[in-house]
């Protein structure tokens, strides 16, 4: 929710979903999108918003209309790439931030039978995290591992699996799980820490911790693991959504099969317990993880990407 404050120095911003069941708001907001000027100097941007897709076909013909996805819902129903589906000729771009996206959108273009024109407008930009000058300073000595998660503490997350490796490395590493909690879970309180809004406070904690535990069923690619990696902390994280594109196994983290909740448990256990005795290997992929955000995470970069879809 900080990035909201940033949204609050730049533009004006209108908290939309207090009304979004009123008929007649929903009417006027129309009337004011349909007077927009109509120049391609203009772009209209949504990310995982549904109302986005329902306004396309009231702009005007030559604004730019561009979308956001990081991931597809499955297994999950109802997702955007499904509600979207019957809009795809208003959109100017569909930006996705990796390949998995990107296949994962030319599967369901031919099932639908959607014309392969449109899937020249994807492009792939991955997003960029603020990176160090330099590798923050690990002590790989301590008496015990300091682990975490950062995120969302929702269904799809699984921090139930978190909170049950947490409970078996207990002798070795001290877990630590951040985040806005949208669940109660079973046995949280004794490792749950706080939900983390401000970005230093965040950074300091990437400083200090050894690894991030990332147990999810869907995923498109978190951005906790790039600022994690940009910080030396090294990755065990479920085979979901992308994350294997840069959570090279073995060598700038670890990925685990997505088998059966009681076989994932195990094999981070196993992996913990093989870093806290293998302080050269933690060291090694430690480095590593930093180097690979360094040269994959750019933000110069980024911004040119983004800069260059939405001005072209």
């Amino acid at each position: 929710m900080h990035f909201l404050e940033e949204f609050e120095k730049h533009a004006k911003v209108f908290h939309y979903h207090n009304f979004k069941h009123n008929y007649y708001y929903r009417i006027i907001i129309l009337k004011i999108l349909s007077n927009i000027k109509n120049s391609n100097k203009i772009t209209i941007f949504g990310c995982n918003n549904t109302y986005f897709y329902d306004i396309l076909d009231h702009l005007p013909l030559k604004v730019k209309k561009i979308d956001l996805l990081h991931a597809f819902s499955l297994p999950d129903p109802g997702g955007a790439e499904v509600y979207s589906l019957k809009k795809i000729p208003f959109l100017d771009k569909r930006i996705v931030i990796n390949q998995k996206t990107k296949n994962d959108f030319i599967n369901l273009y031919k099932e639908k039978g959607i014309s392969d024109e449109y899937l020249e407008r994807i492009k792939i930009i991955n997003i960029a995290v603020d990176t160090p000058e330099s590798k923050p300073i690990k002590n790989f000595n301590k008496e015990k591992l300091e682990i975490i998660f950062c995120g969302r503490i929702a269904k799809e997350k699984r921090v139930h699996l978190v909170v049950e490796i947490a409970k078996k490395v207990s002798e070795i590493a001290n877990v630590k799980i951040y985040g806005h909690k949208e669940m109660n879970i079973e046995g949280i309180d004794e490792f749950y820490q706080k939900n983390i809004i401000n970005p230093n406070e965040l950074k300091q904690i990437y400083e200090i911790s050894d690894v991030l535990l990332i147990t999810s069923y869907r995923e498109g690619f978190p951005v906790v693991i790039k600022e994690a990696m940009a910080n030396g902390v090294v990755c065990i994280s479920t085979d979901v959504g992308s994350i294997s594109e840069h959570v090279l196994n073995n060598k700038t983290g670890f990925i685990v099969e997505n088998n059966s909740e009681e076989e994932i448990v195990n094999k981070f256990v196993k992996l913990i317990t093989q870093l806290f005795s293998d302080k050269a290997l933690l060291k090694q992929l430690s480095d590593k993880a930093y180097h690979h955000a360094i040269e994959n995470y750019n933000m110069n970069k980024f911004q040119q990407e983004i800069r260059r879809v939405i001005h072209n």
